[in-house]
């Protein structure tokens, strides 16, 4: 009996009904937060001859590229590598005769003694996480208010804030659009010397990047209309942004939280320089490619090309760098 996952992945793609059908004794058991995500679930698998948690997130919506989406939730987390950020290791699979991503329980190899609290749990009800409409401010407010309560030095704190600034910066050049509180975990408890820790866990929710929000038919009508790409890509951004009290309605939600986030800051404003300078996208699809053992169709690539670079052009102006000069040419996507 083939007990290691990896002998169940054929054109790229793990079978989790082929897996879990061959072996009784590894099992998966539903995940809830008050009636959210209750799709998905933990299961037991195992890989690399030992026994991992994963994550499984089925796409359950007809509607969506769901392909298309697994995929880019793979390059997601390739692209915040590459500028430092801390992503779980991603899978792309099929469970249900659903398209699905797995990931790695992100506490793996961490002391016992530490565990994980969701975002919406530093809020405590003070905003319904699944509404989407709460803001960045509201969960840096929390934080502080977590860490002064729990005594969490304040190197730890800055730092946690500082992580989760880059990552909203990293969402607006990867047109990630589903980012709210309840999408960020964050690492609790003691070490070994009794030590508080506070630390944003690495990001596992990641559903909706380099334009996987768009339907198939959406996506092939956008190729085609470079007037209708600019203006969808324009309305891609996140839930997690400038606060409406301080928004300017001058500039797109995504412009106006990149300038939140960039001003006053010079970090900030370096870490978007390192996005824009140090995210390469061919890399990352290359990264993808050689753990699946599969290539990406053609017009997913295409596609993702076409938003990026898009995106890429516009941050650029608002950043002060000259997009010509950081691309010798715009990429071009090879036949296969």
């Amino acid at each position: 009996m083939k007990e290691n996952i990896e002998d169940y992945r054929k054109d790229g793609i793990i079978n989790l009904d082929a897996y879990f059908a061959n072996n009784p004794s590894f099992f998966a058991y539903p995940y809830y937060i008050d009636g959210y995500d209750e799709d998905n679930f933990w299961a037991l698998i195992k890989k690399g001859g030992k026994d991992k948690y994963v994550y499984v997130k089925p796409r359950i919506c007809k509607e969506e590229n769901t392909k298309y989406n697994s995929y880019c939730e793979m390059i997601y987390s390739e692209l915040l590598k590459q500028v430092g950020l801390d992503t779980a290791s991603i899978d792309i699979a099929t469970y249900d005769k659903k398209d699905t991503t797995i990931s790695e329980n992100v506490l793996d190899g961490y002391p016992d003694s530490l565990f994980m609290i969701n975002g919406s749990e530093l809020l405590d009800g003070k905003r319904y996480f699944n509404t989407q409409i709460s803001e960045l401010d509201d969960l840096i407010d929390e934080i502080h208010n977590y860490a002064r309560l729990e005594y969490i030095d304040k190197e730890q704190e800055e730092k946690v804030i500082e992580d989760i600034r880059k990552v909203c910066i990293a969402d607006i050049f990867t047109l990630t659009t589903n980012r709210a509180p309840h999408d960020f975990d964050f690492i609790v408890g003691k070490d070994k010397d009794s030590k508080e820790i506070f630390k944003l866990a690495p990001l596992c929710h990641n559903t909706y990047s380099l334009g996987s929000n768009f339907s198939e038919e959406e996506m092939y009508d956008m190729l085609d209309d470079e007037n209708m790409l600019a203006d969808r890509v324009e309305l891609c951004y996140s839930d997690t942004g400038v606060p409406e009290n301080k928004r300017d309605l001058d500039y797109p939600y995504w412009e106006d939280t990149l300038y939140y986030l960039i001003e006053e800051s010079p970090n900030m404003l370096q870490f978007a320089r390192n996005c824009a300078t140090q995210m390469d996208l061919s890399k990352a699809i290359e990264q993808v490619e050689l753990k699946t053992g599969n290539k990406i169709p053609i017009d997913y690539k295409e596609f993702m090309y076409e938003v990026w670079n898009n995106r890429l052009q516009n941050i650029c102006e608002c950043i002060d760098l000259d997009y010509y000069k950081l691309i010798d040419k715009e990429i071009e996507v090879e036949e296969i």
